[in-house]
């Protein structure tokens, strides 16, 4: 059960890695080699503690673990990024902003008039009252471009103040307001966090499921220990015989005489006569 979670946690923590390799690529090359290096360091990480027990694989490891974790940060920051995109894209203050945005450029566009102080200067100077009053109308149109000007410099800022808000990710925003981070520092701290934990526990999954199994003991093991002591106790209750027989006066204490009190063969006689020498 251990294995499948653990080949799981492998492949998230490399398809992470890789994407985020794969946006820092240029060429196809760049990214095909950039995806390959992310994903043997993400299972060095996992691998090397159940793999090797050489000090030198921990500092191996220690250095791929900064590398994986760097891989991972990059991933999330780009998710979070497109993310924010995505929202603002979706926000309807954004949606709404951009369309009075576009009826004020039209209404721009069809406003011809000059500067108002050049034919404020031209009216000012004009004595015929036809020319007068096509300047009054040039100057009516003028000052409306002005303020259609405003409105399109006041629009523009609020487009893009909604596009920053939106854009934001709100819990890290509400964390900041908790914590009195910034809302970057947060979001680092947080994807440190989750970078770090996935690592961990591939690596650890991958050293349950390595790990070799402890073998059980053999059936026969007892059997033999059972008939090893059989053989101990039926030894020492012979020399006991031999002894006390030996000093009932009831057996000689020759190998002859052992032989025939315990009707015994020769080999046997002879180490319960050493056995009965070294304990006496």
């Amino acid at each position: 059960m251990i294995k499948p979670i653990a080949v799981f946690v492998t492949l998230t923590a490399a398809g992470m890695t890789a994407l985020a390799a794969w946006d820092r690529g240029g060429t196809l090359l760049d990214r095909l080699l950039l995806v390959s290096m992310a994903v043997v360091i993400v299972l060095a990480v996992h691998l090397l503690p159940a793999l090797s027990r050489r000090p030198a694989a921990w500092l191996v490891w220690a250095g791929c673990l900064l590398c994986a974790v760097y891989g991972h940060l990059t991933f999330l920051t780009h998710a979070n990024l497109r993310a924010g995109d995505l929202r603002a894209s979706q926000s309807s203050l954004s949606a709404a902003t951009e369309r009075q945005i576009d009826l004020v450029q039209a209404s721009l566009s069809h406003i011809q008039a000059r500067p108002v102080a050049t034919v404020a200067a031209e009216l000012a100077a004009s004595k015929s009252w036809r020319d007068r009053a096509a300047l009054k109308v040039e100057i009516a149109q003028g000052k409306r471009g002005e303020q259609l000007r405003d409105e399109l410099g006041r629009l523009s800022q609020l487009a893009t103040t909604a596009l920053v808000t939106e854009a934001a990710d709100p819990v890290a925003a509400r964390l900041g307001v908790v914590t009195g981070w910034s809302e970057s520092a947060v979001t680092v701290v947080i994807g440190l966090t989750f970078s770090i934990l996935i690592e961990l526990v591939g690596a650890l999954l991958w050293f349950e499921a390595l790990r070799l199994p402890v073998t059980p003991a053999s059936p026969s093991q007892p059997a033999k220990e059972q008939d090893i002591t059989e053989e101990i106790t039926a030894v020492t209750d012979d020399i006991t015989r031999v002894t006390a027989a030996i000093n009932s006066g009831e057996c000689k204490p020759t190998v002859g005489g052992i032989r025939v009190f315990m009707a015994c063969s020769q080999t046997r006689a002879m180490e319960l006569r050493q056995r009965y020498l070294e304990g006496g």
